[in-house]
């Protein structure tokens, strides 16, 4: 019998490549302070936080950039700059998500923002057919619609919810292991995939394991 009945997938360094360092550099060119001025700054900020939550709009979001890296840039630069880290989808990706959907319930839990997101789906209808993970998906779940974010339960319990999922067959793919850590806690299988490197054989392997 198969356990397994959804697949959870990330959203960046599993499906869209992420290079954070080259949003680091961008804010680091248009602000004139250092690198690692840009990333301790980036690390610490409550508003990233907020605006993944979807608490502050994209506006307010820009001038908390502007008044934090003392900026003059336009509203234009400092997206390109915000979306400097969202690199290419590989296709193997693509193929392999449309096979596992014949199989499986296939969802998206990502924490993000509007300003990706805008920007993460021109990349998909630039590089694919498709105009939004809705189509690729059967369910695709951002942490700025839901205002939670991972690893904080309450986004999986509600995602769980919404997908009507039992956790026990429920299994969530991230780069992140404290995102990982926190889901398993209610249940959830999990499975680590190093950034940037492809889920599938990783995947595979799992799943014949369960």
């Amino acid at each position: 019998m198969q356990k397994i009945k959804t697949i959870i997938f990330d959203l960046g360094g599993v499906i869209i490549n992420l290079y954070v360092e080259k949003t680091i550099s961008a804010f680091s060119q248009i602000s004139g302070l250092s690198e690692k001025e840009v990333e301790k700054a980036y690390l610490s900020a409550d508003v990233f936080k907020k605006y993944e939550k979807g608490l502050i709009s994209d506006g307010k979001f820009r001038e908390n950039l502007r008044d934090k890296f003392n900026l003059k840039a336009s509203d234009d630069e400092i997206d390109k700059a915000w979306d400097s880290m969202l690199g290419e989808i590989p296709i193997d990706r693509i193929e392999a998500i449309k096979r596992l959907m014949l199989n499986y319930k296939c969802i998206v839990l990502s924490n993000t923002n509007a300003i990706h997101a805008k920007a993460f789906h021109k990349i998909l209808g630039d590089s694919f057919q498709y105009t939004h993970l809705n189509e690729l998906f059967h369910e695709v779940y951002f942490s700025h619609d839901l205002n939670q974010r991972k690893p904080d339960h309450e986004i999986y319990q509600n995602v769980l919810s919404l997908s009507q999922t039992e956790s026990n067959e429920a299994l969530f793919m991230d780069d992140s292991q404290l995102n990982l850590d926190s889901a398993a806690k209610l249940g959830i299988q999990t499975l680590h995939i190093p950034r940037n490197s492809g889920f599938i054989d990783l995947l595979e392997n799992k799943l014949s394991k369960i």
